[in-house]
Protein backbone atom coordinates (compact mmCIF):
# COMPACT_ATOMS: atom_id res chain seq x y z
CA UNK A 1 0.00 0.00 0.00
CA UNK A 2 1.15 3.54 -0.69
CA UNK A 3 2.15 5.72 2.23
CA UNK A 4 -0.64 8.13 3.09
CA UNK A 5 -1.18 11.31 5.07
CA UNK A 6 -4.16 13.41 6.13
CA UNK A 7 -5.49 15.79 3.48
CA UNK A 8 -5.12 18.72 5.91
CA UNK A 9 -1.76 19.28 4.15
CA UNK A 10 -3.76 20.41 1.12
CA UNK A 11 -5.80 23.09 2.89
CA UNK A 12 -5.47 26.36 0.98
CA UNK A 13 -3.99 24.73 -2.12
CA UNK A 14 -7.24 24.97 -4.12
CA UNK A 15 -7.45 28.72 -3.47
CA UNK A 16 -3.88 29.22 -4.69
CA UNK A 17 -4.61 27.31 -7.88
CA UNK A 18 -7.84 29.24 -8.48
CA UNK A 19 -6.09 32.60 -8.03
CA UNK A 20 -3.74 31.58 -10.83
CA UNK A 21 -6.74 31.00 -13.10
CA UNK A 22 -6.51 27.20 -13.05
CA UNK A 23 -9.03 24.50 -12.11
CA UNK A 24 -7.97 22.73 -8.87
CA UNK A 25 -10.38 19.83 -9.42
CA UNK A 26 -8.95 19.14 -12.88
CA UNK A 27 -5.38 19.26 -11.52
CA UNK A 28 -6.24 16.89 -8.67
CA UNK A 29 -7.84 14.42 -11.06
CA UNK A 30 -4.85 14.69 -13.39
CA UNK A 31 -2.55 13.33 -10.64
CA UNK A 32 -5.14 10.82 -9.29
CA UNK A 33 -6.04 12.66 -6.08
CA UNK A 34 -9.66 12.66 -4.95
CA UNK A 35 -10.70 16.31 -5.53
CA UNK A 36 -12.64 16.25 -2.26
CA UNK A 37 -9.25 16.15 -0.48
CA UNK A 38 -8.71 19.76 -1.55
CA UNK A 39 -11.73 20.85 0.47
CA UNK A 40 -11.91 18.34 3.35
CA UNK A 41 -9.18 17.80 5.95
CA UNK A 42 -9.97 14.20 6.94
CA UNK A 43 -9.30 12.28 3.72
CA UNK A 44 -6.25 10.07 3.35
CA UNK A 45 -4.04 10.92 0.36
CA UNK A 46 -0.91 9.34 -1.06
CA UNK A 47 2.27 11.27 -0.25
CA UNK A 48 3.52 10.40 -3.73
CA UNK A 49 0.49 12.08 -5.26
CA UNK A 50 0.70 15.12 -2.97
CA UNK A 51 4.20 15.79 -4.28
CA UNK A 52 2.92 15.19 -7.81
CA UNK A 53 0.11 17.72 -7.27
CA UNK A 54 2.51 20.41 -6.03
CA UNK A 55 4.80 19.98 -9.03
CA UNK A 56 1.87 19.84 -11.46
CA UNK A 57 0.30 22.95 -9.91
CA UNK A 58 3.60 24.88 -10.10
CA UNK A 59 3.78 24.14 -13.84
CA UNK A 60 0.12 24.78 -14.60
CA UNK A 61 0.07 28.03 -12.62
CA UNK A 62 3.40 29.20 -14.00
CA UNK A 63 4.57 29.64 -10.41
CA UNK A 64 8.12 28.42 -9.68
CA UNK A 65 7.56 29.19 -5.97
CA UNK A 66 4.24 27.43 -5.42
CA UNK A 67 5.64 25.46 -2.49
CA UNK A 68 6.82 28.62 -0.69
CA UNK A 69 3.32 30.07 -0.98
CA UNK A 70 1.78 26.97 0.59
CA UNK A 71 4.19 27.26 3.53
CA UNK A 72 3.25 30.93 3.94
CA UNK A 73 -0.47 30.21 4.30
CA UNK A 74 -0.27 26.97 6.30
CA UNK A 75 1.89 27.97 9.28
CA UNK A 76 2.73 25.38 12.00
CA UNK A 77 -0.35 23.33 11.09
CA UNK A 78 1.59 22.19 7.99
CA UNK A 79 3.54 19.94 10.36
CA UNK A 80 0.35 18.40 11.77
CA UNK A 81 0.59 16.74 15.21
CA UNK A 82 4.39 16.92 15.03
CA UNK A 83 4.45 20.60 16.03
CA UNK A 84 2.27 19.81 19.07
CA UNK A 85 4.95 17.44 20.31
CA UNK A 86 7.86 19.76 19.52
CA UNK A 87 6.32 22.75 21.21
CA UNK A 88 6.63 21.00 24.59
CA UNK A 89 10.42 21.48 24.43
CA UNK A 90 12.05 24.07 26.66
CA UNK A 91 14.64 25.25 24.09
CA UNK A 92 14.76 25.62 20.32
CA UNK A 93 17.42 22.93 20.11
CA UNK A 94 15.30 20.48 22.07
CA UNK A 95 12.28 21.15 19.84
CA UNK A 96 14.38 20.53 16.71
CA UNK A 97 15.57 17.19 18.08
CA UNK A 98 12.02 16.17 19.02
CA UNK A 99 10.86 16.91 15.48
CA UNK A 100 13.75 14.97 13.97
CA UNK A 101 13.17 11.98 16.23
CA UNK A 102 9.43 11.80 15.59
CA UNK A 103 8.86 12.98 12.02
CA UNK A 104 8.65 9.43 10.68
CA UNK A 105 5.67 8.79 13.00
CA UNK A 106 3.71 11.34 10.97
CA UNK A 107 5.21 11.00 7.49
CA UNK A 108 6.92 8.19 5.64
CA UNK A 109 8.03 10.47 2.81
CA UNK A 110 9.93 13.02 4.90
CA UNK A 111 12.90 12.49 7.17
CA UNK A 112 14.63 15.18 9.23
CA UNK A 113 18.31 14.82 10.14
CA UNK A 114 20.31 16.88 12.60
CA UNK A 115 24.04 17.11 11.91
CA UNK A 116 26.05 18.56 14.78
CA UNK A 117 28.66 21.04 13.56
CA UNK A 118 30.20 21.84 16.93
CA UNK A 119 30.36 25.46 18.03
CA UNK A 120 28.93 26.56 14.67
CA UNK A 121 25.57 24.93 15.42
CA UNK A 122 23.67 22.31 13.43
CA UNK A 123 22.49 21.57 9.92
CA UNK A 124 18.84 20.57 9.77
CA UNK A 125 18.43 18.58 6.57
CA UNK A 126 15.32 17.27 4.83
CA UNK A 127 15.28 14.01 2.89
CA UNK A 128 12.34 12.99 0.71
CA UNK A 129 12.10 9.29 0.00
CA UNK A 130 10.64 7.61 -3.05
CA UNK A 131 7.51 5.84 -1.85
CA UNK A 132 5.59 2.90 -3.21
CA UNK A 133 2.36 3.32 -5.14
CA UNK A 134 -0.79 1.29 -4.73
CA UNK A 135 -1.10 -1.36 -7.45
CA UNK A 136 -3.96 0.55 -9.13
CA UNK A 137 -2.06 3.85 -9.30
CA UNK A 138 -0.07 4.99 -12.30
CA UNK A 139 3.41 6.43 -11.96
CA UNK A 140 3.50 10.13 -10.99
CA UNK A 141 3.63 12.67 -13.80
CA UNK A 142 6.44 14.53 -12.07
CA UNK A 143 9.63 13.10 -10.61
CA UNK A 144 10.91 16.46 -9.34
CA UNK A 145 10.63 17.24 -5.61
CA UNK A 146 11.61 20.92 -5.72
CA UNK A 147 8.28 22.26 -4.43
CA UNK A 148 8.13 19.79 -1.54
CA UNK A 149 11.73 20.49 -0.51
CA UNK A 150 11.26 24.25 -0.45
CA UNK A 151 7.86 23.91 1.22
CA UNK A 152 9.28 21.68 3.98
CA UNK A 153 12.32 23.85 4.70
CA UNK A 154 10.15 26.99 4.69
CA UNK A 155 7.68 25.36 7.12
CA UNK A 156 10.49 24.58 9.56
CA UNK A 157 11.83 28.13 9.22
CA UNK A 158 8.41 29.52 10.02
CA UNK A 159 8.19 27.27 13.07
CA UNK A 160 11.59 28.48 14.30
CA UNK A 161 10.65 32.14 13.77
CA UNK A 162 7.94 31.83 16.41
CA UNK A 163 10.73 31.51 18.99
CA UNK A 164 13.63 33.32 17.32
CA UNK A 165 11.79 36.36 15.99
CA UNK A 166 9.98 37.39 12.82
CA UNK A 167 13.17 38.51 11.10
CA UNK A 168 15.13 35.32 11.80
CA UNK A 169 16.68 33.47 8.86
CA UNK A 170 19.11 30.52 8.78
CA UNK A 171 22.84 31.27 8.73
CA UNK A 172 22.80 29.63 5.32
CA UNK A 173 20.59 27.31 3.29
CA UNK A 174 21.61 24.56 0.88
CA UNK A 175 19.58 23.01 -1.92
CA UNK A 176 20.27 19.99 -4.07
CA UNK A 177 18.49 21.56 -7.04
CA UNK A 178 19.77 24.28 -9.35
CA UNK A 179 19.19 27.97 -8.69
CA UNK A 180 16.08 29.56 -10.20
CA UNK A 181 16.40 32.67 -12.33
CA UNK A 182 14.80 34.84 -9.64
CA UNK A 183 16.23 34.41 -6.12
CA UNK A 184 14.13 37.07 -4.40
CA UNK A 185 11.34 34.76 -3.13
CA UNK A 186 13.89 32.34 -1.67
CA UNK A 187 15.90 35.16 -0.10
CA UNK A 188 12.77 36.51 1.56
CA UNK A 189 12.29 33.18 3.35
CA UNK A 190 15.84 31.89 3.84
CA UNK A 191 18.04 35.01 3.76
CA UNK A 192 20.90 36.00 1.50
CA UNK A 193 23.18 32.99 1.95
CA UNK A 194 21.80 30.43 -0.51
CA UNK A 195 23.79 27.61 -2.07
CA UNK A 196 22.58 25.37 -4.89
CA UNK A 197 23.66 22.05 -6.44
CA UNK A 198 24.68 20.91 -2.96
CA UNK A 199 24.76 17.42 -1.47
CA UNK A 200 21.89 18.14 0.99
CA UNK A 201 18.72 20.19 1.40
CA UNK A 202 19.37 21.90 4.71
CA UNK A 203 19.14 25.01 6.85
CA UNK A 204 21.88 25.97 9.30
CA UNK A 205 20.93 26.98 12.84
CA UNK A 206 23.56 28.59 15.09
CA UNK A 207 24.45 27.29 18.53
CA UNK A 208 23.16 30.50 20.07
CA UNK A 209 19.78 30.05 18.40
CA UNK A 210 19.55 26.45 19.60
CA UNK A 211 19.95 27.56 23.21
CA UNK A 212 17.15 30.13 22.95
CA UNK A 213 13.92 29.44 24.87
CA UNK A 214 11.14 27.73 22.95
CA UNK A 215 8.13 30.06 23.17
CA UNK A 216 5.57 27.89 21.41
CA UNK A 217 4.01 26.62 24.62
CA UNK A 218 5.31 28.40 27.73
CA UNK A 219 2.69 26.81 30.01
CA UNK A 220 3.49 23.31 28.71
CA UNK A 221 -0.18 22.61 28.06
CA UNK A 222 -1.95 21.42 24.92
CA UNK A 223 -5.11 23.28 23.98
CA UNK A 224 -8.45 21.89 22.87
CA UNK A 225 -7.65 23.10 19.35
CA UNK A 226 -4.45 21.05 19.41
CA UNK A 227 -6.33 17.95 20.44
CA UNK A 228 -8.69 18.49 17.52
CA UNK A 229 -5.67 18.48 15.18
CA UNK A 230 -4.62 15.11 16.60
CA UNK A 231 -8.16 13.76 16.30
CA UNK A 232 -8.45 14.96 12.70
CA UNK A 233 -5.14 13.34 11.77
CA UNK A 234 -6.16 10.03 13.34
CA UNK A 235 -9.65 9.96 11.87
CA UNK A 236 -8.25 10.23 8.36
CA UNK A 237 -6.08 7.15 8.94
CA UNK A 238 -8.68 4.80 10.42
CA UNK A 239 -9.27 1.83 8.17
CA UNK A 240 -6.45 2.86 5.86
CA UNK A 241 -3.63 0.57 6.92
CA UNK A 242 -2.64 2.12 10.26
CA UNK A 243 -3.20 -0.41 13.05
CA UNK A 244 -4.93 0.39 16.32
CA UNK A 245 -1.60 0.03 18.12
CA UNK A 246 0.01 2.59 15.82
CA UNK A 247 -2.85 5.02 16.36
CA UNK A 248 -2.66 4.64 20.14
CA UNK A 249 1.13 5.14 20.07
CA UNK A 250 0.69 8.32 18.02
CA UNK A 251 -1.87 9.76 20.47
CA UNK A 252 0.27 8.96 23.52
CA UNK A 253 3.49 10.38 22.11
CA UNK A 254 1.78 13.56 20.94
CA UNK A 255 -0.30 14.29 24.04
CA UNK A 256 1.84 12.84 26.82
CA UNK A 257 2.86 16.30 28.06
CA UNK A 258 -0.77 17.36 28.50
CA UNK A 259 -0.86 16.56 32.22
CA UNK A 260 -0.32 12.93 31.29
CA UNK A 261 -2.54 11.23 28.71
CA UNK A 262 -4.83 8.60 30.23
CA UNK A 263 -6.41 5.52 28.70
CA UNK A 264 -9.73 7.35 28.91
CA UNK A 265 -8.40 10.29 26.88
CA UNK A 266 -6.98 7.94 24.25
CA UNK A 267 -10.28 6.08 24.01
CA UNK A 268 -12.18 9.38 23.73
CA UNK A 269 -9.86 10.54 20.92
CA UNK A 270 -10.52 7.27 19.08
CA UNK A 271 -14.26 7.55 19.86
CA UNK A 272 -14.47 4.12 21.48
CA UNK A 273 -15.16 2.96 25.08
CA UNK A 274 -12.15 2.37 27.34
CA UNK A 275 -13.05 -1.30 27.72
CA UNK A 276 -13.12 -1.70 23.94
CA UNK A 277 -9.71 -0.05 23.70
CA UNK A 278 -8.28 -2.38 26.34
CA UNK A 279 -9.83 -5.45 24.70
CA UNK A 280 -8.54 -4.59 21.22
CA UNK A 281 -5.04 -3.87 22.48
CA UNK A 282 -5.04 -7.20 24.30
CA UNK A 283 -5.89 -8.90 21.01
CA UNK A 284 -2.66 -7.30 19.68
CA UNK A 285 -0.68 -8.71 22.63
CA UNK A 286 -0.16 -5.33 24.24
CA UNK A 287 -1.92 -2.88 26.56
CA UNK A 288 -2.35 0.85 27.07
CA UNK A 289 0.12 0.72 29.98
CA UNK A 290 2.74 -1.07 27.85
CA UNK A 291 2.50 1.61 25.16
CA UNK A 292 2.44 4.45 27.70
CA UNK A 293 5.51 3.09 29.50
CA UNK A 294 7.38 2.63 26.21
CA UNK A 295 6.64 6.24 25.27
CA UNK A 296 7.86 7.48 28.66
CA UNK A 297 11.03 5.39 28.37
CA UNK A 298 11.80 6.75 24.89
CA UNK A 299 11.14 10.36 25.92
CA UNK A 300 13.18 9.99 29.12
CA UNK A 301 16.13 8.73 27.04
CA UNK A 302 15.64 11.63 24.63
CA UNK A 303 15.59 14.27 27.38
CA UNK A 304 18.59 12.77 29.18
CA UNK A 305 20.65 12.56 26.00
CA UNK A 306 19.73 15.77 24.19
CA UNK A 307 18.42 18.30 26.72
CA UNK A 308 19.76 20.12 29.77
CA UNK A 309 16.72 19.27 31.88
CA UNK A 310 17.42 18.02 35.40
CA UNK A 311 16.24 14.55 36.42
CA UNK A 312 13.63 16.27 38.57
CA UNK A 313 12.34 18.29 35.63
CA UNK A 314 12.19 15.16 33.44
CA UNK A 315 10.28 13.24 36.10
CA UNK A 316 7.78 16.10 36.39
CA UNK A 317 7.37 16.41 32.62
CA UNK A 318 6.72 12.69 32.24
CA UNK A 319 4.35 12.65 35.22
CA UNK A 320 6.27 10.55 37.72
CA UNK A 321 5.49 11.25 41.36
CA UNK A 322 9.13 12.13 42.07
CA UNK A 323 12.70 11.52 40.87
CA UNK A 324 12.88 8.25 42.81
CA UNK A 325 9.91 6.90 40.87
CA UNK A 326 11.53 7.88 37.56
CA UNK A 327 14.85 6.31 38.60
CA UNK A 328 13.17 3.05 39.62
CA UNK A 329 11.16 2.92 36.37
CA UNK A 330 14.18 3.78 34.23
CA UNK A 331 16.55 1.30 35.86
CA UNK A 332 14.02 -1.52 35.56
CA UNK A 333 13.54 -0.91 31.84
CA UNK A 334 17.01 0.25 30.73
CA UNK A 335 19.29 -1.45 33.25
CA UNK A 336 20.88 1.82 34.42
CA UNK A 337 19.77 4.76 36.51
CA UNK A 338 19.12 8.01 34.61
CA UNK A 339 22.44 9.46 35.82
CA UNK A 340 24.35 6.30 34.83
CA UNK A 341 22.68 6.40 31.43
CA UNK A 342 23.60 10.08 30.97
CA UNK A 343 27.22 9.29 31.85
CA UNK A 344 27.34 6.42 29.35
CA UNK A 345 25.90 8.64 26.62
CA UNK A 346 28.55 11.31 27.28
CA UNK A 347 31.32 8.71 27.02
CA UNK A 348 29.91 7.39 23.73
CA UNK A 349 29.74 10.92 22.31
CA UNK A 350 33.40 11.68 23.15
Amino acid sequence: MAENISSHVLEGVAALIERAGQDPVALAERVEINPAALYQSDILVSEVKVNDLFEEAAKACGDRFFGLKIAAIKGPDMLGPLWLLARNASTVGESVNLMADNLTIHSQALALYVQDEGDAGISLSIEISRLNLDVFQTAPKNTAITQMVELSLAAFCRYLRDSLGFGWVPRHTRFRHAAPTDLKPLRKVFGEHLFFNQDVNAIHVSREDLQAPNYHNPLNKISGDAKRIVTRDLESSIGQGMTLVQRVERIIRTLINDQGVTAGEVAKTLNIPVRTLQYRLKKHNTSYQDLYDKAREDLAKHYIKTSELSIGAISERLHFTDTAALSKFFKKRVGHSPREYAKRMRILDE
